[in-house]
């Protein structure tokens, strides 16, 4: 799998020296491309935590690194079978499109990354190749995903393609589920009906599933620039118990049985992320405030399906808007930082009825609150699930044969986990803080909703 290209390098603060091709080095120089140097990866994380100001495209960059490193380890583990089933060149062919994949997966996100996503247009504005798809919905509200699909597609549509159709919709094929992959690549996998030469399920899990190379580089990467230490994990511990194995339903990711507590604390460095991190207390307002600015149309900001207009929806742009709106309700509140008070934080062991108990005694006073809830999966898989999308096996040698059973079946931390990640915060303006307190401590004071105070 020698690369007939030049290298090229970048230095990175979390992976240190990352390399890429000519052909990579094209699509990294692209307007598309350079544009995520101006959308910030965690969006407002900045206004909390003040290093993170580090962007998708730096974030790209690692998870090509990662996804070429896994590929890499994968491929010379399982090479004395691997390349019966595959030549050089279809080995080498896989390692390109993986990479393509991994470094144009973000490529779609608008400004402020998720917190302007719930703006985006809807799918029929979009320019998308509808015959590479199984099914396609034109009336849903299109995602990141979607805009990355409409940008690869547009970097195979150009005047000198930086993609060939081909290596587009297979790209696109690990990054969409929906999406089918190319000829070329049925005809190097030889699909046929019972065929399980299919590779594409192992390379569609590098990307994105149970361990993939998306999630170790941002918890490694955001935690470092937010200076935190949740997002840690043993990655080389990880990455070096990966291989694959052949089943029916194609080339599927296998893990190391000696590795499952290295795989449990990646789940737990992503569970205390969400909870400290990416689901912060003063975050999550700010993400209304910027939903609130826009819908209620105090700045003049607009994400349509053209990709011209996306080009130039930049994180620079929306805070230029806001700060010329400074004087409207929603946008001075971000310009100004006008922080709403958090109240009240629902657990999980809170009877259902608290939420409504507690808004309704707070309106009865006359008091706004504001309830914002967040409740992301942390993973695809459960111990319920007998066929998820991204199939992860744990390998076990018992008595010098290997034995392969699905993670979920093994995995002693992975039901609690799936339980934890619902966050319910409840706000209200600081001026009314201190009257909200005292609404509602005659009702919650000494119940086992909110226990002993002091």
């Amino acid at each position: 799998m020698s690369n007939p290209f030049p290298i090229y390098e970048s230095r990175c603060p979390i992976h240190g020296i990352i390399n890429f091709n000519e052909k990579e080095r094209r699509i990294i120089d692209h307007p598309f491309y350079q544009r995520l140097r101006h959308i910030s990866q965690l969006g407002f994380a900045s206004y909390v935590y003040t290093g993170a100001t580090h962007s998708r495209l730096a974030h790209s960059l690692g998870v090509m690194h990662l996804a070429g490193q896994i590929y890499d380890h994968i491929a010379a583990v399982e090479d004395n079978w691997l390349s019966e089933l595959f030549n050089g060149d279809d080995l080498a062919y896989f390692r390109q499109i993986i990479r393509f994949a991994a470094l144009l997966h973000d490529v779609g996100h608008p400004p402020f990354s998720h917190s302007s996503e719930s703006l985006l247009p809807d799918k029929k504005s979009l320019e998308l190749p509808q015959e590479w798809y199984h099914t396609l919905s034109w009336k849903k509200q299109a995602t990141h995903e979607d805009f990355s699909i409409a940008v690869i597609y547009a970097l195979a549509c150009e005047p000198t393609p930086l993609l060939s159709m081909e290596e587009a919709q297979d790209v696109c094929s690990l990054i969409d589920s929906n999406i089918r992959p190319s000829e070329n690549f049925k005809q190097r996998c030889r699909l046929e009906k019972g065929n399980s030469k299919n590779i594409q399920p192992l390379l569609r899990h590098i990307i994105s599933g149970e361990v993939d190379a998306d999630r170790m580089d941002y918890l490694h990467r955001d935690s470092h620039y937010t200076g935190v230490n949740y997002g840690r994990f043993d990655i080389d511990h990880l990455v070096r118990s990966l291989s694959c194995i052949q089943t029916d339903d194609g080339i599927v990711l296998v893990l190391n049985h000696n590795a499952l507590h290295a795989f449990e604390g990646f789940l737990m460095a992503r569970l205390h992320m969400f909870l400290q991190v990416y689901l912060h207390k003063t975050l999550l307002p700010f993400d209304y405030y910027l939903k609130q600015a826009l819908l209620d149309g105090e700045i003049d900001f607009e994400i349509s399906g053209d990709l011209g207009n996306f080009l130039m929806a930049r994180d620079d742009r929306m805070l230029s808007a806001l700060y010329q709106a400074q004087e409207k309700k929603w946008a001075s509140r971000i310009v100004f930082r006008k922080l709403a008070k958090r109240l009240f934080q629902f657990e999980h062991y809170h009877p259902p009825e608290l939420k409504q108990t507690v808004l309704e005694r707070l309106k009865e006073n006359g008091i706004e609150a504001l309830f914002l809830q967040s409740s992301p999966y942390l993973s695809m898989l459960s111990p319920e699930d007998k066929t998820p999308k991204t199939p992860l096996l744990l390998k076990n040698i018992v008595l010098g044969k290997s034995h392969y059973l699905p993670i979920q079946k093994v995995s002693l931390l992975l039901e609690q986990y799936l339980r934890t990640a619902d966050v319910q915060y409840l706000y209200c303006e600081p001026a009314d803080y201190q009257r909200a307190c005292e609404v509602l401590i005659p009702d919650l004071l000494g119940t086992e909703f909110i226990g002993p105070t002091s």
